[in-house]
């Protein structure tokens, strides 16, 4: 059974809203023009990368037997480009409003509870992935609702930041377990497709970028302790 037109339409919806997000980071970090362009250039390559990767499976072919691993592969390397450039991309400094801001996008995740009721998917990875993306959406509206005009404290920032990479981690840990790989524990009789179009971009592109987010937000967090540290030894 293919996967529904809404989930298509849900999913392709959401795509645009991390190049809005990275647009608005840019800005308040006080990048220059260019600096922006190079970071959305980057951002439009890896969307195309991970598009053509979902659509046509051409990447399998090189990836070879750690192919089953590619959402890992392909997250692993992005959290590290963005942890190593993440002072070049805050720059100036970010507010934590914006950084936590990508994450009101997570609701895409009931997507997967949606076709776990048409058939689609296996209940031991849509469950805890759907619901648990919700649960991060709803902490960070929360915590930017709260916070709206003061700054967010430490407590809140790492709230968001633990529970989103939680989420990740059991979405991953039930993706891999339920899918047709050598680790695979659970769903023999139906394995998971989730990195089949369209909702193979979420694990593909939105996850990764949500990551990254998560990544700059607590880098941020650091920068700003930094900060208040040198003020007070001066």
């Amino acid at each position: 059974m293919p996967f529904s037109p809404i989930t298509e339409f849900w999913v392709l919806f959401f795509l645009s809203s991390p190049f809005w997000h990275m647009l608005i980071v840019s800005r308040s970090a006080g990048h220059a023009f260019g600096k922006c362009c190079l970071i959305l250039t980057f951002m439009v390559a890896w969307t195309v990368f991970a598009f053509t990767a979902v659509t046509t499976q051409f990447d399998l072919a090189f990836l070879g037997p750690i192919a089953p691993a590619r959402p890992l592969i392909y997250l692993s390397l992005i959290s590290l480009m963005a942890y190593l450039a993440r002072n070049w991309i805050l720059d100036s400094g970010v507010s934590q409003h914006v950084l936590i801001g990508l994450q009101l996008i997570r609701p895409i995740g009931l997507v997967f509870v949606f076709e776990y009721y048409r058939g689609t998917l296996p209940g031991i990875f849509a469950h805890p992935a759907g619901w648990g993306d919700l649960l991060v959406g709803c902490v960070a509206a929360y915590v930017l609702w709260r916070f709206w005009q003061r700054e967010i404290p430490t407590f809140w920032v790492l709230m968001v930041a633990c529970l989103g990479l939680l989420d990740f981690a059991s979405a991953f840990f039930f993706g891999f377990t339920s899918s047709a790989t050598p680790i695979q524990l659970f769903s023999f009789e139906a394995p998971n497709k989730v990195i089949e179009y369209p909702l193979g971009l979420i694990p593909l592109f939105l996850v990764p970028y949500a990551v990254v987010a998560h990544i700059l937000s607590l880098s941020q967090l650091a920068r700003d302790r930094n900060a208040d540290q040198a003020k007070t030894t001066v």
